[in-house]
């Protein structure tokens, strides 16, 4: 298995509004509503990571297949390999809990 290089944060910075697009995008086109999108890229553990918040999708299956899909299609695109996919859920209606800063 290769190792991934690191990410540097000026490439990071330079393309993450077009990951998030790309991925909400293909998010959508499997029928899932996308509410908020956020990537990580961790310099200590040299991990990209993204959080990913749904107000509805079709099943667990469908997150599965949909993580798989996406990782892949990121590293195809933009030669990145996200390490997971983070989901939230919170159904529309139901208000998503605030962060104390």
């Amino acid at each position: 298995m290769q190792a991934q290089p690191t990410l540097t944060p000026e490439r990071f910075n330079s393309i993450q509004k077009d990951v998030v697009k790309y991925i909400r995008k293909k998010l959508a086109a499997m029928e899932m509503d996308v509410t908020y999108i956020e990537l990580h890229n961790s310099s200590f553990d040299k991990t990209l990571r993204v959080y990913a918040t749904l107000a509805r999708t079709t099943n667990l299956k469908a997150l599965y297949l949909a993580e798989r899909m996406v990782c892949k299609e990121v590293k195809d695109e933009f030669g990145l390999a996200p390490n997971a996919i983070y989901w939230r859920y919170f159904p529309a209606g139901d208000p998503a809990p605030t962060i104390a800063a």
